[in-house]
């Protein structure tokens, strides 16, 4: 954006968001006006309500993210007004669900915290999430008084709650599965939501290398490990695969969705047994599904 080569100063930029770095605040009160005359020239200017200059132990917000230095020890933790927000919508969520059965709202409620304990993942987020925890669980137990209002406290935690591995008040219900078996389906625990620290990149490292295959081969299976619990079954799967798309043969962690697929349909017949299963991207997966379809409407 603006040139310089003065190397205390850095940029980070996404999409139309971006802090500038310095090392002193004489240095900060130099580039300011650079960077507004750069985007008046371009018919743009600074937001006055998202502008702000901060030094680096007061911290700062950014996508979501509140950037801090403590003691020395730069620490990056989710966005307190963030948190505070998805709680709200969280208790929202359950209170328009007051009449829905408690298998729908588990069903509701569960891609909602994964998707936001996946956004926050890499960064200091156990507190965040423990604190999520709490919040939910005060607002499902008022779910459950008010359904309830002439039951006992104690026959409604026996109805709701359950204690599995272990773990005491685990909001969960029986369900089939598409085999027919019965199974539980428990709302999804954000609090114990494993922190992935960032694997970086080695600085000269491309993908595009040959000679660096192996490198990145490794980096992908380390990656793995932590994306799949040690020992799982899908984690079993990533490994006879050796952690690749067997579709486009490209790397599984390498930034797109992935779906679990079946080699035999459920309905046909098939299992859920490591041996019937493989890890695809989305677009993969719905390739497969279409070559499937076609196959089909070839024989028929």
């Amino acid at each position: 954006m603006v040139k310089s080569h003065n190397k205390n100063l850095g940029i980070i930029r996404y999409a139309d968001d971006f802090i500038i770095t310095s090392k002193t605040k004489e240095e900060m009160d130099k580039i300011v006006p650079r960077v507004k005359q750069w985007l008046s020239d371009r018919g743009l200017e600074l937001s006055e309500e998202k502008t702000k200059l901060a030094h680096i132990d007061e911290g700062f917000n950014f996508l979501g993210f509140n950037v801090r230095q403590y003691g020395g020890k730069l620490l990056i933790k989710p966005q307190k007004e963030k948190v505070l927000s998805f709680c709200k919508k969280l208790g929202q969520i359950i209170k328009d669900n007051s009449s829905v059965k408690q298998e729908a709202l588990i069903r509701k409620l569960n891609p909602v915290l994964r998707g936001f304990a996946n956004y926050y993942q890499r960064v200091v987020s156990k507190e965040t999430f423990t604190y999520i925890t709490y919040r939910v669980w005060k607002y499902l137990w008022k779910w459950c008084l008010r359904r309830h209002r002439n039951k006992g406290k104690k026959w409604i935690a026996n109805k709701y709650f359950r204690t599995i591995d272990g773990v005491k008040w685990q909001f969960c219900c029986e369900t089939s599965n598409r085999e027919g078996k019965t199974k539980f389906l428990r709302l999804y625990d954000i609090g114990k939501h494993p922190i992935i620290r960032h694997i970086k990149i080695r600085g000269t490292a491309s993908p595009l290398d040959p000679e660096l295959k192996s490198y990145w081969e490794e980096r992908t299976r380390k990656l793995g490990k932590q994306f799949w619990a040690k020992g799982s079954k899908y984690s079993q799967v990533a490994n006879n695969q050796k952690h690749k798309c067997p579709r486009c043969n490209q790397p599984l962690l390498n930034g797109e969705n992935i779906e679990t697929h079946h080699i035999v349909p459920v309905k046909d017949g098939g299992s859920n047994d490591i041996e019937n299963l493989i890890h695809l991207h989305t677009a993969c997966h719905k390739q497969e599904h279409s070559k499937t379809k076609f196959k089909a409407g070839s024989m028929a």
